[in-house]
């Protein structure tokens, strides 16, 4: 068995991360717009694409985790992904950012679409392996705990900087030709992603298992349902994933109503996003110094309580713009401080799924982590058109005193509600530390009575 992590493992870890992150963001934040104002496929059928692609992306989630303990590959089951997997994504991620002018829309429309989904499962299988491997570098909770902190601050991080540099890349490398920014931009992170993918590769060589003793267990398909549905803690830690990255992708898709109606300062939403990367980034470091202090449920339960707070007051004293940011700063501050511990979380999850069914399928329990990030960005969108629904909202309305508060109340308490379930639902989830550890043990106990 390998030595414990040191801190410049945990760190070089992490920051492999990064360029996957650029990469990923870029995507997230500009695709829509690549689709209609440079692919010029028109906003209905980039509509399409992206509804069906991320469809096809979810269901790729637990196809790639499963794929994974499937199959015992050369350079170690989850390591190899790290060398495989992001050569395929980058290759796949510039010609999603291709436009391809010689074809037709229904044609470009196709194959971008296409594109959009290999990319994505191939992006599904780097991610789910590199997040399984946090639970078998990180065994003592302390490393997991500092693996899962450092992984959300290289996220925020990049967040962070996508916003300063992604737009003054495109047009820098464009030179006035928008199609050409992108993809250069896009070669540059999708390159970055490949190398932080073997940095990570690299630093987590001594934790790579015995492929002679990989290959002696079979994981079956009703081994892995088994795993899922005979997990009551991760079916728990889903649901508030799911309720928590719901309430965090609403305010960040409603800012721009406020902004228009309510502030009437579209320049301030620049502002808002600033705030609030730099609030989880913040959140996310302090989630790890509490982590020597507190329990991972303790610092979950501050985060999320910190969040419903926050968003209580904000009904407040939203219609005063600076109060707004603010407020909405300390609730990323919140989500960052729970999130600081959610893969340790899920490392935990996957011993309890180990302990209980007698087979190791890390790689499946790790992946699903990323459904709730593809559930809650759907499950926004849906609630914020039927909540402005409700109010009767009209695009291009004057902002009277009743419609401003009407968009208080939706970007305050609806998030929040939906926040304060995540609160009670974390409640339920009762897999401590030192119950963590016993199991660990009488599973090291399983396997040393097996050798």
């Amino acid at each position: 068995m390998a030595a414990r992590p040191s801190a410049s493992v945990i760190n070089l870890f992490s920051i492999g991360e990064t360029g996957f992150q650029l990469m990923m963001y870029l995507a997230v934040t500009y695709y829509a717009y690549f689709l209609t104002d440079v692919a010029a496929v028109g906003a209905a059928t980039a509509g399409t694409i992206l509804l069906i692609a991320r469809i096809g992306d979810a269901i790729s989630v637990p196809i790639a985790g499963a794929v994974i303990e499937k199959t015992n590959p050369r350079w170690g089951k989850y390591r190899s992904w790290l060398l495989m997997a992001p050569p395929v994504t980058a290759i796949l991620f510039i010609l999603m950012f291709t436009n391809f002018s010689a074809m037709n829309t229904a044609a470009k429309a196709v194959v971008l679409g296409i594109l959009y989904v290999c990319a994505h499962f191939s992006v599904n299988l780097a991610w789910s392996a590199q997040t399984a491997l946090i639970p078998v570098i990180g065994v003592e909770q302390e490393d997991r705990v500092a693996l899962s902190s450092r992984r959300q601050q290289a996220v925020s991080a990049a967040q962070i900087l996508l916003g300063i540099i992604a737009m003054p890349m495109v047009i820098t490398l464009g030179g006035g030709n928008e199609a050409r920014g992108f993809f250069l931009t896009v070669t540059v992170f999708a390159i970055l992603q490949v190398l932080g993918y073997r940095l990570m590769a690299r630093v987590s060589k001594p934790w790579v298992v015995d492929l002679q003793t990989e290959a002696k267990q079979t994981v079956t398909l009703r081994d892995m349902l088994k795993q899922i549905f005979s997990n009551k803690y991760l079916l728990i830690f889903f649901m508030v994933e799911v309720c928590i990255l719901t309430a965090r992708y609403m305010i960040l898709g409603l800012n721009v109503y406020y902004f228009k109606y309510v502030a009437q300062n579209m320049m301030l939403s620049s502002a808002f996003f600033t705030v609030v990367s730099v609030g989880m980034l913040v959140g996310s470091f302090a989630g790890g110094l509490l982590a020597k202090k507190a329990t991972k449920k303790q610092i979950y339960v501050s985060g999320l309580s910190f969040e419903v707070i926050c968003f209580a007051l904000m009904w407040v004293v939203a219609e005063n713009p600076i109060a707004f940011i603010a407020l909405n700063g300390l609730v990323s501050f919140g989500t960052g401080l729970a999130n600081s511990v959610m893969y340790a979380v899920y490392a935990d999850i996957s011993e309890y799924s180990e302990w209980k069914t007698g087979k190791n399928a890390k790689g499946l329990i790790m992946s699903l982590s990323a459904l709730p990030i593809k559930i809650g960005v759907a499950l926004s969108g849906a609630i914020i058109g039927f909540s402005l629904a409700a109010i009767g909202y009209v695009a291009g309305a004057e902002p009277t005193a009743e419609l401003t508060r009407s968009i208080i109340l939706v970007a305050s308490m609806v998030p929040g509600s939906i926040a304060a379930l995540a609160l009670v639902g974390v409640f339920f989830y009762r897999l401590d530390e030192k119950r963590v550890q016993k199991i660990r043990q009488e599973i090291q106990a399983r396997k040393s009575a097996a050798a």
